[in-house]
C-alpha cells in the first residue's frame, strides 16, 4: 500500500510539474510574439521616420538651393545649339544669362575655351534685354555617327544552350573627350570692382552625331558560324539615312570578300540590316562600311573590336 501511495505521489507530482511546465511555455510563447509584434512596430515606425527625415531633408536642400539661387547676383547660364547649321560641320553655341545686380556703365565679360585650349577667350556679352545679356560662339565639330558594337558567342551542349558574353559593349565618338568640351564664366567690372561667376564646363560631344545618328552592330558567334546585323537610328530625324551597308572580310591584311548586307524593313525606325551566316576563319577581320542618302561613307572595324 504504502509503495502505491509513492507511486501516485509521484504521477500527481509529474502532471502537476507538467502543467505548470506548459503554462510557463505558453506565457513565454505570448511574451515573445508581443515582442515580435512590438520589433515590427518600432521597425515600421523607424523606416516611416527615415522617410520622413529624407523627405524633408529634399525639400530643405531644395529650398536652400532655390534661396542660395534668388540670392546670387548672377542666374544660371543656359546654352543653346543652333541644329540647323549643324550639316556643314559648324554651329552657333549662344550663352544667355540675367544679371540681378547690374550697373549701366558696368563692363560685362564672358570668358570661354573650347576643345583642348589652356587660355581663357574674353569677349563682350550683348545685352538684348535690361540685364539680360547674351553671346555666341562659333563651334567646329567633325560630324559622325555613334557607334555601338555587341560581340557574343553562343555554347551549345547536349543538355543546355548558354549564352556567353565574349567583348563588352564599347562606344565610339560618344565618348566626353576634351576637345569637345567648352568651359567658361562671366565677370562684371564697376568702379574697380570685378565679379565673377563660377566656372562651369559642357559637353557638345553629341552635336557630332545629329546628322548622322547610331549605328549598333551585333556580331554574333555559334560554333563555326558568324551572324551579323547592323541598325541604324536617326537620333534627330534629319532624313539623311544609311542607304548601303558592306561586310568587308579581311584575313590579317588581304582583303578576301565583300558582301552586301539586306535591309530587312524599310519602314522600321530602326533600319535593320541584315547578312546569311557565314564560317569563321583564321585571323578574320571584319569591317562594316556604311554608305548614306548624302554620299558619306564611314567604316569601322567590328571584329576583333577596336576600342578608341
Amino acid at each position: 500500500m504504502e509503495k502505491e501511495r509513492s507511486i501516485k505521489g509521484f504521477r500527481l507530482f509529474i502532471l502537476i510539474a507538467l502543467i505548470i511546465s506548459l503554462v510557463i511555455n505558453v506565457m513565454v510563447i505570448s511574451k515573445i510574439k508581443n515582442m515580435n509584434e512590438d520589433i515590427r512596430f518600432l521597425t515600421d515606425n523607424q523606416s516611416m521616420l527615415s522617410n520622413n527625415v529624407n523627405s524633408q531633408s529634399g525639400v530643405i536642400r531644395q529650398e536652400l538651393e532655390h534661396f542660395i539661387e534668388e540670392q546670387s547676383w548672377i542666374s544660371p547660364i543656359t546654352m543653346e545649339t543652333n541644329e540647323k547649321q549643324l550639316a556643314n560641320g559648324s554651329t552657333d553655341v549662344t550663352f544667355s544669362w540675367q544679371l540681378k545686380e547690374f550697373y549701366q556703365d558696368a563692363k560685362v565679360m564672358f570668358h570661354y575655351k573650347y576643345g583642348e585650349a589652356n587660355e581663357f577667350t574674353e569677349i563682350p556679352a550683348n545685352e538684348e534685354e535690361t540685364g539680360m545679356f547674351q553671346v555666341q560662339i562659333p563651334v567646329e565639330m567633325e560630324q559622325k555617327p555613334e557607334w555601338k558594337v555587341s560581340i557574343s558567342e553562343s555554347s551549345v551542349s547536349s543538355h543546355s544552350s548558354s549564352q556567353v558574353e565574349v567583348s563588352g559593349q564599347t562606344t565610339e565618338s560618344v565618348k566626353k573627350e576634351p576637345k569637345n568640351q567648352i568651359s567658361y564664366f562671366v565677370s562684371v567690372s564697376h568702379e574697380g570692382l570685378i565679379k565673377q561667376s563660377e566656372q562651369q564646363s559642357e559637353h557638345v560631344d553629341y552635336i557630332g552625331t545629329n546628322n548622322y545618328g547610331s549605328l549598333l552592330t551585333e556580331v554574333h558567334f555559334n560554333e563555326d558560324q558568324v551572324r551579323l546585323h547592323v541598325y541604324y537610328h536617326d537620333v534627330a530625324n534629319q532624313g539623311n539615312v544609311v542607304e548601303e551597308v558592306n561586310l568587308l572580310k579581311y584575313q590579317n591584311d588581304t582583303l578576301m570578300e565583300e558582301e552586301q548586307l539586306t535591309l530587312q524593313d524599310e519602314g522600321m525606325r530602326d533600319r535593320p540590316f541584315d547578312l546569311e551566316p557565314f564560317e569563321q576563319y583564321d585571323n578574320m577581320r571584319l569591317v562594316i562600311e556604311v554608305e548614306y542618302t548624302d554620299g558619306t561613307v564611314f567604316d569601322k572595324q567590328v571584329y576583333p573590336n577596336e576600342v578608341e
